[in-house]
């Protein structure tokens, strides 16, 4: 398991850990933290934010005597077939920013000794060899985020939308457009207008990631 910072660079490297049942994601975390593997716990100042994904849901509640504030996407509750639109939006502004650790991990699989099985014989050795992939990537790579010019308006868009209504569900609850036996296969011909054609600015706009 690896940690970073929202701009791609590697801060620790724990483990390795043994795969099964005991050691998912939620586990490892609450045991590295306890333990302040690396003297992890000297690195989070205050008012820093760990992001998480779903799958360390379990180690909330000792990161929290800990302490520690956690962005997470949030869960379905029971009986909710989606969440409601200002669940969705949170769930939204976590995963733009969590990207960076996928991103990561593939960088750190480009070298070919980790993007195979490895043999149990250097299993003592890993978290050796991880540590220097680490450090290459720390030294030679560019960061996963780079200050550009239109970031001001990139936050403010985020922001702004964070608290925006879905208005597509308004208009098909509205007028009653939420039956599937109301729609019909239409021709992309038939269209008044052709579909738009987004610039790369529109991209970014859209998406909010960057090019």
């Amino acid at each position: 398991m690896v940690a970073v910072t929202t701009t791609g660079y590697i801060v620790s490297v724990f483990g390795p850990f043994f795969s099964d049942n005991s050691n998912n994601d939620a586990s490892i975390l609450k045991h590295t933290m306890i333990n302040n593997y690396d003297d992890i716990l000297q690195r989070i100042e205050e008012n820093d934010i760990l992001i998480l994904d779903r799958g360390f849901r379990d180690s909330l509640g000792v990161l929290k005597s800990l302490g520690i504030d956690v962005a997470m996407p949030l869960f379905l509750g029971p009986k909710q077939n989606q969440s409601d639109v200002q669940d969705a939006n949170n769930s939204r502004f976590v995963t733009i920013l969590r990207w960076v650790v996928a991103s990561v991990n593939a960088r750190i699989k480009r070298f070919k000794w980790f993007n195979q099985v490895i043999p149990n014989s250097s299993l003592p050795s890993v978290r050796d060899f991880i540590c220097i992939v680490a450090a290459l990537l720390n030294c030679f790579h560019v960061s996963m985020v780079t200050p550009s010019p239109n970031d001001d308006e990139t936050i403010r868009r985020m922001n702004s939308l964070r608290t925006q209504n879905n208005t597509l569900q308004i208009f098909l609850t509205d007028y009653n457009l939420t039956r599937n036996s109301i729609w019909n296969v239409t021709d992309i011909h038939n269209l008044v207008q052709s579909f738009p054609k987004l610039s790369m600015v529109d991209l970014r706009m859209i998406t909010l990631g960057t090019s």
